[in-house]
C-alpha cells in the first residue's frame, strides 16, 4: 500500500509547488534591498571583530 501512496503525494506535492504564484512586485524588491542591507551591516560587524 506504501508503495502507491509515497509516489501519489510526490506527485500531489509537485503538483501543487509547480501552481504556487510567483510573488514579484515592489513590496519584494524593497523587503530584500531591507534584508540584504542588514546582513551586510551584521557581517561588516563581525568583519571587525575579528
Amino acid at each position: 500500500m506504501h508503495i502507491l501512496i509515497f509516489p501519489a503525494g510526490f506527485i500531489l506535492w509537485y503538483l501543487a509547488y509547480d501552481a504556487k504564484p510567483f510573488i514579484n512586485d515592489e513590496v519584494t524588491i524593497l523587503w530584500e534591498e531591507k534584508n540584504t542591507y542588514k546582513r551586510n551591516k551584521l557581517l561588516n560587524i563581525i568583519n571587525e571583530s575579528f
